[in-house]
This record gives C-alpha cells, structure tokens and sequence, in this order.
C-alpha cells in the first residue's frame, strides 16, 4: 500500500514537470534542464513502483501485460522528445496504441471469470 502512495507522488510530480516542459508555466521557478531530470527520475520511479506493486484483481494478465507495456513505451517515447533523439513521436503514438488496445480487448479476455458459479448465475444460449 505504501508503494501506491509513493508512486502516486512520484506520478503527481512528474506531471507537475511535464506541464513545466510542455507548456512553459512555471519556467520562472525552475529551469528547463532541471525539469527534464526531475520529469525522467520521478516518471520512471513511478512506473517502477506501479508496476512492484500492482494487483492483479479483476483484470487478467493478458490486459496488465498490454497497459504496463505500452505505458513503458509511452514513457520512453516522452524521453525520447524530450531528450531530442529521433522517432519520438513514433514510439509515442506506438505507445498509445498499445495502452489502447488494452482498453478495447473484448471483456471474455479482460476479465477474469468466476470459477464458482451457482447453477442459476450461469447464462442460458
């Protein structure tokens, strides 16, 4: 539980630099390369955390694979353009592909099914 806590403020950090990088709001307070670090440090940190302590729940391993897989590369492509190195953006849009099709697998393969069934909770053709 404490490892969502201190992944939660990680994310909320790395947010707060990504808006810093992004948007240029806040550029009086702290510098753009110090921005950069803390935005790659505390994402990464977060992602780490997120993923040592997630439980599986309702959702099967297929779906934790596909969200965490391409939540990574979509952390990667965001260093990547920030870091200017080249396919960036591709990698980010690979990214949201990915985390994307974790949303729209069909439910028989998202959700785990109950493997204690009463007679009348099972469906009828």
């Amino acid at each position: 539980m404490i490892l969502k806590k201190f992944a939660g403020i990680a994310f909320a950090i790395a947010f707060l630099m990504a808006i810093v990088l992004f948007t240029n709001i806040g550029r009086q307070y702290i510098s753009l390369s110090i921005a950069k670090i803390i935005f790659m440090i505390s994402g990464a940190i977060g992602l780490l955390l997120n993923l040592l302590s997630f439980q599986s729940g309702k959702n099967t391993l297929l779906f934790n694979f596909l969200y965490w897989t391409g939540s990574i590369v979509l952390f990667v492509g965001l260093t990547f353009i920030l870091m200017r190195y080249p396919y960036g953006f591709y990698i980010i849009i690979t990214g949201l592909v990915i985390v994307g099709a974790s949303f729209i697998l069909p439910e028989s393969l998202l959700y785990k099914k109950d493997s204690n069934n009463d007679l009348l909770d099972e469906k009828v053709n």
